[in-house]
Parts: structure tokens; C-alpha cells; sequence
């Protein structure tokens, strides 16, 4: 039995969590509301609405259902990607409809079908953020149908036609009636890497000039990885864009472009960790060097401002003559130095910096002669660049036989859905309520691959459709005018698509307003909010218990498995770089730039399980500071290779070269041990004596640490920094496996696996 102790430690962990999940409910999303979106999406949907009332049409349903789910579809991108994504939903659709409507006919059908049916849709996300919701817009038709079944076969083809004429209505009135320049979401995603370049470089800015000492990490925290995410959209959606297309200009210099972002990206990085090695200020009668950095950052944040116009801007521009450079701290460097007012280290960091200052104007004078050219034909080799990774051409089946097992979220979810939707409608079935799709719908909405979002998107829609309900109630008691309840429905049509991007809650709000006043006009009934509410809180409930006991996985199992990734792939990062020291003192490039990325996903991957697991509702919680302090280093362990892939080489000399060698060594035991203590929760061993590997701190160094603090002390210095990261790592490692007995032992009961 419990001690009452650990039930109120318990009560308090969900209490705290509830009202977390509560503030998330009322969250808005910093962005604007998709304005254009809604009114598509209002026209998709009202003018077959529109149509088919006034020709009395057997389908306007269905010619309305096709119309908003296919303009739905409609994310944005390349004219190609938009083209085929709205018509394989329209496809799937129109096939759901047709068999949904022939499997109602028939209700010993109607349970086997819907179980086949929605487990194969939910499992097309094996495919694709784009392939799932074509799925789960091809289950919802399939259970409406099965809801409203066909009076016969001849019925159910014309449903499926209905779907594919309200479909093509939305796909003209997307791509044709609203013409879009197709390169234009690819411009704005690349000039939206500009943009994030141009705010980290303030940061830095204004950072260097004698921030806290912990601002440091509160700016990699807050930039790196938005700006790797930035970046990973525009590299996806300029493929998308260039896929099918045979013109060389405007794409390869958007290539360009791309990677000139990526690169200020890394040089930025690396600035960022050698100037915080500075320490204090250094001043003297030449002033302190490290305002002129903060300088040149400024004039380096606003020159990617001007790429940001440039790139999102049609026609020729004049080109910005930038005017800042490493010179001018080079030249204060050299009086320092002449003056004695600086150590060797703190001449050859301050050098360093001049360097990597250079190097990023080199970088910008390329992206802006680039960015000055785009709009016209091309009539030159454009300058080198990485190429896109495009996608292999793999088989069809590939990614469904890679997820045919049990350890796939996938084929869990899917399993999930299509179980629970079954249920859903087998008690529809035996029960009969009014509108009883209205539960399998809300099933299918709720439910995502994870604990947390389902159980922040249950709150969002049935705290949203009894809002929506209230509202439904109180106009129909006062405007029952046919012509004026269409024009207040457009209107509530599109703010409900307009709002998805800030709040999800709002959507459903709006939407239950619609679809229930439309519902009503259409039978005569006006009463049917309450049904919707209670609908929805059938559904609701159904898809938290499919969530919960069906092969639910907790985030808590899934997080140390993606931080020992992300672990790795620091160790792999500094593994390109000791190879490359070895064989010549320069790293592969494009070795260097995969694993990069590589590193930059992993993380990344990492910090949204983090997120999933602190919105977690568990009955167990553990530390969160040493899993934060983890998740943290590992992107400045990270920030450290980045600086030294800054490098152009380091010295080849035999004692430098054994030092490095057996450093790798040490440091590529030393991750992996780590990453695989963090992933199976034990100890990890303790970390070798790198100082005295590198002649570091080292009374009497030996032969090849004393040829490092000679020959390379800039370098020694940066694989210390190396080591300091790496040492508060182990030591949150450590630290997570003290605070777990803790933590276990105040929240017992805890033999229930997951809430």
C-alpha cells in the first residue's frame, strides 16, 4: 500500500501536470492566422455546398466533404507538390466514400472493413508527414459513408464522384483561380534562413559585449536549433520545388543561396564558442578588441537582412557593398601584441577570430552577388555548392516492410487508430445515436502516435466543441434565415481554418459551429449541438483509452534512446575530424558537412521527445534538470567541433599528431560509453585523464603534450573546452541515475506502466 506521503507527492506531480496541460489548451502560436487559407478553404467548401442545394443534387454532401478536406490537404510548396498531394487525396477520398458507403449497406461488413481500412490509412504514415493526413482524410470519408450508407450500389459511385467533382473544384480554385509564382515558396524559405542567421548574429552581439556568463547558453539553446529546422525546410521544400523541373537558373542559385546560409550558420558557431573562451575584456590604450567584433557582427546581421530583401524580392537589385571584415580586429590584435598587453593564447584566439570574421564575409560577398542574380537567365557556372540530397529511389514496399514490427510507432499507432475507430463504430451500431459518425471522426482526430499530444488535442476538442456547441445553441435560437445562416457559416468556415496555425482549440470551436448549424439547416433539426457535444466526449474518451492501453510506449522509454542518438552523432562529428587530422590535418568536407546535419536532426529529435516527456501525463516523473543539462551540452559539445572544423589545419609534426591521435582515441571510447550508460540507465565509467593526453594544466607533460602546448596552444586550448564539455555531460549522466531512486521510490505506487 502507498504511504499517504506518496499520494500526495503523487496528486501534486498530476495536479501540476493538468495545469500545464490546461495553459497548453489556451496556448497561441507566435504567428499569424492563414487569412488566404480560410477563404480558400470557405469557398472549397460553400460553393458546392451552394450548388448542390440549389439543384437539389442527391451528393452536395459529398461534393462539400471532397472540397474542404482537398483544399485542406493544400500546405503550401511547389506547384508539383501541391498538384499531387491534393490529387491523391482526392483519389483516396473518392475511394473511401464509395466502399465506406457499400460496407454500411451491409453491418456484418461494417466491422471488418473499418478495422482493414483505417489500420492500412493510419499505417501510410510510413510515408510521410504529407501521406499521413491523406490517410487520416481518407479514414474520416470512409466512416462518414459508413455512417451515411448507400441506398445501393449506383448511390455509393455517385458518392465517390461527388468527392472527386467538390475536389476538383478545390484544386482549380488553389492552383488556378489563385495563380502562384511556384519558385516563391522556396525564395521565402531561404530568405527565412537569412533572417535566423541575421538574429543570431545580433545575439552575438550583443552578447560579446559583457552579457552574463550564462547567456552563452541560453543563445545556443535559443537559436541552434531553430535555425537547423529553418534550414531543413528550406532544403526540403526548394527539392520539392526543383523536382520535375529542367531550367538550371533560378534553382541552382537558390542552391547557392542555401548552402551560403548554412555556412554563415557554421561560422557563426563557431565565432561564438572561441569568443566566449575569451574571458574577461582585454583593454589597454587600443580599447578592447571585442568591440570591434561586436561591431562587425552587427554589420554582418544587417548584411543578411539585405539577402533577406534580396532573396524574397522579384527583379534586379542593386548589390550592398558590406564593409566589415576581420581586419580591423587583426590590426587591434597587432597593437596589443606589440604594446605586450596580450598572452600567446589570447594572440592566437583573437587571430582566430579575425579569421573566422573573414570568412564570413567571403561567405556573404558570395551569397550577395548570388541573391543579386537570381531573377535573371544563367549565363555562368554558378559557384560551387553542395548538391541537394534527393531522394533515392527506393522501393514502394521499402518503408512498409522497414516498419512491419512491433517496435515501429507506426504500425503501433496505426494498430491503435484502426482498433479503436472499430470501436467506435460497433457502438455505434449497437446504440445508434444521432450522428454517430460524429464519434469515430472525433477518434480520429484525437488520437497521434503520442501520449502527449493526444492528451493535449482530446482537451483542445472537447473543451472546443462544447464552446462551439454553446455558441451553435445560442444562434440558432435567434437566426434561422436560410440566406443569412449561409453567410455567417462562410464566415465561421474560414476563421476555423484561418486559426489551425495559432491554436488548434480555436479550429474546433469555429468548426463545431459550422458543421452542427449546417447539419441543422439541413434536417430541420436545431437541436443538435448537445448531440455533438456528447459525441465528441464519447470519442474523446475512446481515443484517450486506445492511447493509454493499447502498446502504449512512454515517452520516458523513448528519450534516452534518442539522446543516446544524439550523443553519437557528436561522437561521430568529432570522429570525421580526428580521421581528417590523421590523414593530412584536413577534414573531408563532405563527410564533415553529413555529419553535421546529421547531428543537427539528432538533436533536435531529442529535444522534441524532451518536450513530449514534460507533457507527458505520468505517475512517475523523474529529474528533469540533469536530463536538460544533457540535452544542453550536447549541442556545446557540438559548438566546440563546429570550432575546430573552423580550422584550416592543424600541425603535422609527429609529437602533435601522437597527441591527437590518442586523444580521439580517448574521446570516441569515452562518448560511446556515455551515450549507451544514458541509453540502458547505468552508471557511465570514469572519464581517462585527457588533460594529461594534451599537456593541459600538466606539471611535467610527456614528449607529445608538451609538443601540443609548443606547437598548437590555440588547439590545445579548443580540445580542453573539448573535455570541459564532455566532463558536464558525464557528470548530468551521473547525477540522472542518483535523482531516479528518489523519484521512484515519492511516486510508488509505480507498477502501472504509463498513466
Amino acid at each position: 500500500m502507498a504511504r499517504p506521503g506518496a499520494l500526495l507527492y503523487g496528486g501534486g506531480v498530476l495536479h501540476r501536470q493538468f495545469l500545464d496541460h490546461a495553459k497548453a489548451v489556451a496556448r497561441f502560436a507566435p504567428v499569424r492566422p492563414a487569412v488566404k487559407a480560410g477563404l480558400r478553404a470557405a469557398l472549397a467548401f460553400f460553393v458546392p455546398t451552394v450548388v448542390g442545394t440549389a439543384l437539389n443534387l442527391p451528393g452536395a454532401l459529398w461534393l462539400a466533404v471532397g472540397g474542404f478536406n482537398t483544399s485542406f490537404v493544400d500546405k503550401g510548396g511547389s506547384y508539383h507538390a501541391r498538384f499531387r498531394a491534393m490529387g491523391g487525396t482526392a483519389l483516396a477520398a473518392a475511394v473511401s466514400a464509395v466502399l465506406g458507403g457499400l460496407a454500411g449497406m451491409h453491418p456484418a461488413l461494417a466491422i471488418p472493413a473499418t478495422l482493414l481500412w483505417v489500420t492500412a490509412w493510419s499505417f501510410a504514415g510510413v510515408y510521410g508527414a504529407a501521406a499521413n493526413l491523406t490517410g487520416n482524410i481518407a479514414a474520416t470519408t470512409f466512416v462518414i459513408a459508413l455512417g451515411l450508407p448507400a441506398g445501393s450500389v449506383v448511390n455509393a459511385l455517385e458518392s465517390g464522384a461527388a468527392v472527386l467533382v467538390g475536389s476538383a473544384w478545390a484544386m482549380m480554385l488553389s492552383l488556378v483561380l489563385w495563380p502562384i509564382r511556384p519558385y516563391r515558396p522556396a525564395r521565402k524559405a531561404v530568405a527565412a534562413c537569412f533572417d535566423a542567421v541575421a538574429d543570431y548574429a545580433e545575439g552575438l552581439s550583443r552578447t560579446v559585449q559583457g552579457a552574463r556568463e550564462d547567456a552563452w547558453q541560453a543563445l545556443i539553446q535559443e537559436q541552434h536549433g531553430r535555425i537547423r529546422e529553418t534550414l531543413e525546410l528550406a532544403r526540403t521544400t526548394l527539392a520539392a520545388t526543383r523536382q520535375g523541373r529542367v531550367e538550371r537558373g533560378r534553382g541552382e542559385r537558390l542552391l547557392v543561396l542555401l548552402e551560403s546560409a548554412d555556412a554563415m550558420f557554421m561560422g557563426l558557431i563557431a565565432l561564438g564558442e572561441q569568443l566566449e573562451s575569451l574571458g574577461p575584456p582585454v583593454s589597454g590604450p587600443v580599447g578592447d578588441p571585442r568591440a570591434a567584433v561586436a561591431v562587425a557582427l552587427l554589420d554582418c546581421a544587417n548584411t543578411a537582412r539585405d539577402l533577406v530583401r534580396l532573396v524574397e524580392q522579384e527583379g534586379r537589385s542593386r548589390r550592398p557593398q558590406p564593409e566589415w571584415d576581420g581586419r580591423a580586429l587583426k590590426d587591434a590584435v597587432g597593437d596589443l601584441d606589440a604594446r605586450g598587453l596580450v598572452t600567446r593564447l589570447e594572440r592566437a584566439r583573437l587571430t582566430d577570430i579575425a579569421r573566422l570574421l573573414t570568412g564570413m564575409r567571403e561567405r556573404a560577398d558570395v551569397a550577395l552577388d548570388t541573391a543579386c542574380r537570381l531573377a535573371g537567365p544563367l549565363t555562368e557556372t554558378p559557384p560551387p555548392a553542395r548538391a541537394l540530397a534527393e531522394e533515392s529511389h527506393t522501393s514502394l514496399m521499402d518503408p512498409v516492410r522497414a516498419h512491419l514490427t512491433l517496435d515501429s510507432e507506426v504500425l503501433r499507432h496505426a494498430l491503435r487508430v484502426g482498433i479503436t475507430t472499430t470501436a467506435a463504430v460497433y457502438i455505434a451500431s449497437v446504440f445508434r445515436p444521432n450522428h454517430g459518425y460524429w464519434v469515430t471522426i472525433t477518434v480520429l482526430t484525437i488520437m497521434q502516435p503520442y501520449t502527449g499530444p493526444t492528451f493535449l488535442k482530446a482537451l483542445q476538442r472537447v473543451l472546443g466543441t462544447v464552446v462551439g456547441g454553446l455558441l451553435a445553441i445560442a444562434v440558432a435560437s435567434w437566426l434561422q434565415n436560410p440566406h443569412a445562416m449561409m453567410g455567417l457559416l462562410f464566415c465561421t468556415a474560414a476563421l476555423c481554418v484561418s486559426l489551425i496555425p495559432l491554436n488548434y482549440g480555436l479550429f474546433t470551436i469555429f468548426a463545431t459551429l459550422t458543421f452542427v448549424l449546417l447539419a441543422e439547416m439541413g434536417s430541420g433539426d436545431w437541436t443538435l449541438a448537445p448531440v455533438r457535444i456528447v459525441n465528441t466526449l464519447i470519442g474523446g474518451a475512446l481515443a484517450l483509452a486506445g492511447t493509454f492501453f493499447l502498446w502504449q510506449r512512454s515517452e520516458e522509454q523513448r528519450f534516452p534512446a534518442q539522446l543516446a542518438d544524439a550523443l553519437r552523432a557528436d561522437r561521430e562529428f568529432f570522429d570525421v575530424l580526428s580521421r581528417g587530422w590523421k590523414q593530412g590535418g584536413t577534414p573531408d568536407a563532405t563527410a564533415l558537412a553529413e555529419a553535421r546535419r546529421k547531428l543537427g536532426l539528432a538533436t533536435i529529435n531529442a529535444e522534441t521527445s524532451f518536450q513530449r516527456l514534460l507533457n507527458e501525463p505520468r505517475w512517475r516523473t523523474e529529474a528533469v534538470e540533469p536530463l536538460m543539462t544533457l540535452l544542453a551540452f550536447t549541442r556545446r559539445f557540438a559548438a566546440v567541433c563546429t570550432l575546430l572544423a573552423s580550422r584550416p589545419s592543424v600541425p603535422s609534426t609527429s609529437g602533435v599528431q601522437e597527441a591527437l591521435s590518442r586523444f580521439a582515441r580517448a574521446m570516441d571510447a569515452s562518448m560511446e560509453d556515455l551515450a549507451d550508460a544514458v541509453h540502458h540507465g547505468r552508471p557511465p565509467k570514469p572519464l581517462p585523464a585527457f588533460d594529461a593526453l594534451i599537456g593541459w594544466n600538466v606539471p611535467t607533460p610527456d614528449a607529445a603534450g608538451a609538443a601540443m602546448g609548443a606547437e598548437a596552444p590555440l588547439l590545445q586550448s579548443q580540445l580542453e573546452r573539448l573535455v570541459r564539455q564532455l566532463t558536464v555531460l558525464h557528470t548530468a549522466a551521473t547525477r540522472r541515475l542518483e535523482a531516479l531512486p528518489t523519484a521512484s521510490s515519492q511516486a510508488q505506487p509505480s507498477t502501472i506502466n504509463g498513466p
